[in-house]
């Protein structure tokens, strides 16, 4: 073997030390950079909601060994609906409706393009949102639901005669169901406002009752206009669709998903409660588990 030979695999092997130093000074800072910020965000919990198997939802078939994502729980939230109550049911509406109307300077804030017949727009912004747990947009919720089943209550084959008194009874009967569902298994976390300013969510949250300020946080989303095709009767100003939080689930601690062990009926039907802290960088984390 002659000397370019030995020089050249001794620089090969000094190239191949250096790519894997430096692999592993990357692999270092990233972690480094996580570890830091997460460190910044639980050095002080800003606010902390007690939430139960209503906001947080398990995975489906939770429990087996096989589901990977068992660890993790999803945030279910709701926005409070402005639409009349009427005999039309609407469940996915009442459940899953993601629109929100804004006042026109929370509107405005997030620089949409102006709604002209050739818009077509689907761009998203970053937002601050509002979350209310347990509060009036909840109890708003209920009084819509219940008015409702009042209604269908007051149904009757003189006054609709389109129906007979089978579809009046099933009708009866839905109602009824859903009012028991909202008392008992809809969620009560929901999003009551947003801007692109978080200086303006905070005038938002202190303009609430102060009896209620425990039960309001501010935290990061997704959202985007509630119109797309503006050259349509349906647009709808100052109305935005929201995405998502900036952070929809949430990790499980091992010691605390243990508490889990056995339930594999391939249902979410356990019952549970768990301390949600929210940190400095709005961030939340799990710290207590029931």
């Amino acid at each position: 073997m002659d000397i370019f030979s030995v020089k050249q695999g001794a620089n090969k092997q000094l190239l191949n030390k250096k790519l894997l130093a430096l692999a592993v000074a990357c692999i270092l800072l990233v972690n480094g950079f996580i570890l830091g910020k997460v460190y910044i965000n639980r050095s002080a919990v800003v606010a902390q909601l007690n939430l139960s198997e209503r906001e947080l939802q398990l995975p489906y078939h939770y429990g087996f060994a096989k589901e990977d994502s068992s660890a993790r729980v999803s945030l279910r939230w709701m926005t409070p609906s402005s639409r009349a109550v009427t005999l039309e049911l609407d469940r996915w509406h009442w459940q899953y409706d993601r629109n929100l109307q804004l006042s026109e300077e929370h509107f405005a804030s997030f620089g949409f393009p102006a709604c002209s017949n050739s818009t077509r727009l689907r761009q998203k912004r970053a937002a601050w949102v509002l979350l209310e747990f347990n509060g009036r947009s909840y109890e708003q919720h209920l009084a819509q639901i219940e008015q409702y089943q009042q209604l269908v209550e007051g149904l009757s084959t003189q006054s609709h005669p389109e129906l007979v008194e089978k579809e009046i009874a099933e009708k009866r009967k839905g109602a009824a169901e859903l009012l028991t569902e909202a008392q008992t298994s809809h969620s009560r976390l929901f999003i009551v406002d947003a801007a692109a300013d978080y200086a303006l969510l905070v005038q938002a949250k202190n303009a609430f009752p102060s009896s209620s300020q425990d039960q309001l946080l501010i935290v990061p989303a997704e959202v985007r206009a509630g119109y797309y095709r503006c050259d349509k009767p349906e647009q709808r100003q100052r109305e935005i669709v929201i995405d998502g939080l900036a952070v929809d689930s949430l990790y499980i601690p091992k010691h605390l998903a243990s508490k889990f062990a056995g339930n594999n009926t391939g249902r979410n039907t356990v019952k549970f409660t768990a301390q949600i802290n929210y940190g400095r960088l709005h961030e939340p984390w799990i710290s207590d588990l029931q």
